[in-house]
């Protein structure tokens, strides 16, 4: 595995990719957590996604076994186990932006929010129950900064909590720890309450290992999207044996606090298409520039071609069109694409060394010096402006 360093606000993140295959061995210790933690495996089995995912995956090799990756989790608890840990290595946080694999039905496919080669830019955040509520804060504060960002304006935290009748018996569906269960529960909500965040409260939806928050999200057009998820783990870190030492010196389990901020790239992408109904502001467009010509003079082009090699230069998404065609078939082209920002290059732009700048959905800006024109387009992404 390859390990990067990276400091983010005088905040250690730990970086990494991971194989893409897992030893059916590691595999299984996530199994037996959750048989020997929750219930009998033929109850598991009909609840538990860890079971049902093991049963979907696709067997390779012999004659030692693996299986593709389905989740990150056992890696990283692994990672933490790897060494010996102190209170003063909390919180450690381990982020990996990796792709897994779910078997999914050919009836459960659905375009970019459903398929079986996802990425997932997760995280785990091993921390002591003094460190838990500052770390939980500070994941809801990066979606609310998300949301800024991609202009999301309608969200709620949905809050998952357990449910007392079902910690024993033949219906059990939750780690049998109603202390932990209680305790974890309160500090989540003391979270949301602390920080204003609007949040509904919805019983018996939780994961088997710990309360959770779903982000939900609502496009443009009124959908209601899972966008995120914020979860506590209570249970799987002591079945994976991860321990540290206190100021006391006496061994104690961390919490785990599971984080995925935009969830799959491929779901949170499809998302976006749908938010912004492909009509993406111009840092986040595909393509964000398109040069178009008026005429095929060389000193039109060699001044059309330098106005590109500028702005790729400063990592601008940036096509040409010098075709000679008609300029409006050209824009019309441009427009259907939904390029952001189309610049109109004629013979009177270059004797004044202007670009004219017309706009996606908007249409003709006007004329405007090429030194200007260069300079708003790297403000605007820069700046990430709607």
């Amino acid at each position: 595995m390859n390990f990067l360093i990276c400091l983010h606000d005088s905040r250690a993140v730990r970086f990494f990719t991971m194989q893409e295959l897992t030893k059916a061995e590691q595999f299984n210790l996530v199994e037996d957590a959750v048989k020997t933690g929750v219930a009998p495996v033929e109850i598991a089995a009909a609840f538990n996604e860890l079971t049902a995912l093991r049963q979907k995956l696709k067997k390779l090799g012999e004659p030692e076994s693996y299986y593709l990756k389905a989740m990150n989790c056992p890696h990283h608890h692994r990672i933490f186990a790897a060494e010996p840990r102190s209170y003063r290595d909390l919180p450690l946080r381990l982020a990996e932006y990796g792709t897994c694999y779910r078997y999914e039905q050919s009836g459960e496919l659905f375009g970019l929010m459903r398929v079986r080669s996802l990425n997932m830019n997760d995280a785990h955040i091993y921390c002591t129950p003094e460190q838990f509520a500052a770390e939980f804060n500070a994941v809801n504060e990066m979606y609310l900064k998300y949301f800024k960002i991609f202009g999301i304006e309608k969200y709620v935290m949905r809050f998952s909590t357990h449910d007392p009748s079902r910690l024993t018996g033949d219906n059990a569906k939750f780690v049998n720890e109603p202390e932990l269960w209680k305790q974890t529960e309160d500090l989540v909500r003391k979270v949301l309450i602390d920080s204003k965040i609007p949040y509904v409260e919805v019983p018996n939806e939780a994961a088997f290992y710990g309360p959770k928050i779903d982000v939900q999200v609502w496009s443009v057009i009124g959908r209601e999207f899972t966008l995120a998820t914020n979860q506590v783990d209570f249970a799987v870190p002591a079945k994976f044996g991860l321990k540290y030492r206190d100021r006391d010196n006496s061994e104690k389990t961390p919490l785990c606090i599971h984080r995925a901020p935009l969830g799959t790239h491929e779901r949170f992408i499809g998302f976006l298409i749908e938010h912004y109904a492909g009509n993406f502001p111009l840092w986040l467009a595909p393509e964000q520039v398109r040069v178009l010509t008026l005429g095929e003079d060389e000193k039109l082009i060699a001044y059309a071609k330098s106005i590109v090699d500028e702005l790729r230069g400063n990592f601008v998404r940036c096509e040409s069109d010098f075709r000679n065609d008609p300029i409006k078939a050209k824009i019309a082209e441009a427009e259907q694409a939904k390029v952001h920002t189309m610049l109109v290059i004629g013979s009177r732009d270059l004797e004044a060394g202007n670009v004219s700048v017309r706009l996606h959905g908007k249409g003709n800006v006007g004329a405007k010096p090429k030194g200007e024109v260069v300079a708003d387009i790297l403000a605007s992404i820069k700046e990430r402006r709607a």
